[in-house]
């Protein structure tokens, strides 16, 4: 009876459990026991792409130039396939500065690796994980006054991908993002001083409806590519710095 009950409940988890958590380390994010790590190669392209190796044999890390305004780090998650390969990801991060301002936005890109822990240049799945934008709004006392003395933007978008089960060798991901705004009716595409005055009451962190969403993806074998249950928004506001 009990070995039954240790069966089901080792059923039940193993979708979740072909996701695992990773720790980064400077330039490498490794499995709690270091059997496994997530470097990053970057080919002629030039591409940058995650490599599954152990430990002990992972090239050197990449050198960010300086002054770069792009970023590349493992992703802390890892999923091994029933083929011997593996679903690894690279976070992209982008930032800029304006006066007054600047933003920054990350996406994950999700590659396939074959059994040596290879990836192809092309990721299977590619969405923003993070948003980060704050923008000038006031330029003079009459803008103050007029914003009541909010005189920036902030844009705020956060995402979760998870494992939640399995179609064929492939996962499926859960991929739930959250967006918010602040003030009331702050928006990118609009010239906020040639709107009403702000109110006290407009002082508040807002969550967009639009930006706020959940998706399901499966793998297309035909694509070879993810593929989400209906097509995502724009959401550039938030994930273009």
């Amino acid at each position: 009876m009990i070995t039954a009950l240790l069966l089901i409940a080792a059923v039940q988890a193993a979708p979740s459990d072909r996701l695992q958590p990773l720790t980064l380390t400077d330039d490498r994010a490794c499995t709690a026991d270091g059997a496994w790590c997530v470097g990053l190669v970057q080919d002629e392209e030039p591409v940058v792409r995650p490599i599954v190796r152990a430990v002990g044999d992972l090239p050197p890390g990449l050198d960010a130039p300086d002054g770069a305004v792009e970023t590349f780090q493992p992703w802390v998650r890892l999923a091994r396939l029933p083929d011997g390969g593996f679903l690894a990801g690279v976070e992209v991060g982008l930032s800029s500065m304006y006066s007054g301002g600047g933003g920054q936005a990350t996406e994950l890109r999700l590659y396939r690796l074959d059994a040596r822990g290879d990836a192809g240049t092309t990721p299977i799945l590619a969405v923003p994980i993070r948003g980060s934008l704050t923008i000038r709004a006031c330029f003079s006392e009459e803008d103050m006054e007029q914003r009541a003395g909010a005189c920036h933007d902030e844009y705020s978008f956060d995402a979760v991908l998870t494992a939640s089960g399995e179609a064929g060798d492939m996962p499926v991901f859960d991929y739930v993002t959250t967006a918010t705004a602040y003030p009331r009716g702050a928006s990118r595409s609009e010239d906020s001083l040639e709107k009403p005055p702000l109110k006290p009451a407009d002082l508040v962190t807002v969550r967009d409806p639009k930006c706020s969403y959940s998706r399901r993806f499966t793998f297309d074998a035909v694509a070879g590519e993810y593929r989400p249950d209906s097509e995502l928004p724009d959401c550039s506001d938030y994930t273009v710095p």
